[in-house]
């Protein structure tokens, strides 16, 4: 959270990009996209019990079942 807050500083004006509720709603929106990702992912380890190694038609797969998220 202090790298964010570091990142939305405004150096010229000593402000911030953001306010706290505008940044608030976006790192929960965020959020929500990391949990579907991580889901995402922990689902095609479990059906293809492989670790990092994919054939074409897997990555296909995992692609069109993303775009639906």
């Amino acid at each position: 959270m202090r790298e964010i807050n570091e990142i939305n500083k405004c150096r010229k004006s000593s402000g911030f990009y953001l306010n706290q509720a505008e940044l608030i709603d976006i790192l929960q929106q965020g959020y929500q996209v990391a949990l579907k990702r991580a889901a995402l992912e922990a689902f095609v380890r479990v059906a293809f019990r492989r670790k990092g190694r994919y054939e074409a038609q897997e990555l296909a797969a995992m692609v069109r079942l993303a775009m639906k998220l």
